[in-house]
């Protein structure tokens, strides 16, 4: 089973995925976060992306899936979807040197999953916005990739098979969780049995 945990910044989701592993400990996380490679190379990154920067951490995030093998469970920090979101957001703002051909190169590398737990801002369930030295904290910019995001779920759901971004064959499910600690670990309990395997 490969799991990632996705969403804009600042919603929670390595606590979320501390919360899961304590849950579902048969699972395994990346050897190496994203972050660390943007703190060890002092990488540009959210707003000041780059290509450079985006292939990278694309390809770091690849690399550290196929560290997996195919009957391990994984559950990672992020995944290439979420890469390619912050891409468009600097291609869709024309910021820095991202285009429709750097788009175009890394829409085929999204997707390698079984499921994508996506937390979503939501007035039910707000998170405060956290400094920790690496994550963006502009509320305007943080919203904006959250509707990214949203745009994405809804091509997944209502054009599935028929969107640029997964596979007709092969595309993960993309499920919302939200709340607090305790809701967000309950809602994947509907979709997961006790060894981490789809209900």
């Amino acid at each position: 089973m490969r799991i990632a945990i996705s969403g804009t910044g600042n919603q929670g989701k390595s606590t979320l995925i501390n919360d899961f592993l304590q849950e579902w400990p048969n699972f395994k996380t990346e050897s190496s976060t994203y972050r660390a490679k943007l703190v060890a190379e002092k990488l540009p990154h959210s707003k000041a992306a780059t290509k450079d920067t985006q292939w990278k951490i694309l390809n770091h995030m690849i690399d550290e899936m196929q560290t997996f093998g195919s009957e391990d469970n994984i559950i990672m920090d992020r995944c290439p979807i979420d890469n390619l979101i912050y891409s468009l957001w600097c291609f869709e703002k024309g910021i820095g040197d991202i285009d429709k051909e750097f788009i175009d190169k890394c829409i085929p590398l999204v997707c390698d999953l079984d499921i994508i737990f996506f937390i979503p801002i939501t007035k039910a369930a707000p998170v405060a916005i956290e400094e920790d030295g690496v994550r963006e904290t502009d509320e305007v910019y943080i919203k904006e990739i959250d509707n990214i995001f949203k745009m994405i779920g809804a091509q997944h759901h209502e054009n599935n098979g028929r969107n640029p971004f997964f596979p007709k064959d092969d595309a993960p499910g993309w499920i919302e969780v939200f709340g607090d600690r305790q809701t967000r670990v309950a809602m994947i309990k509907q979709y997961l049995d006790a060894d981490g395997d789809l209900i």
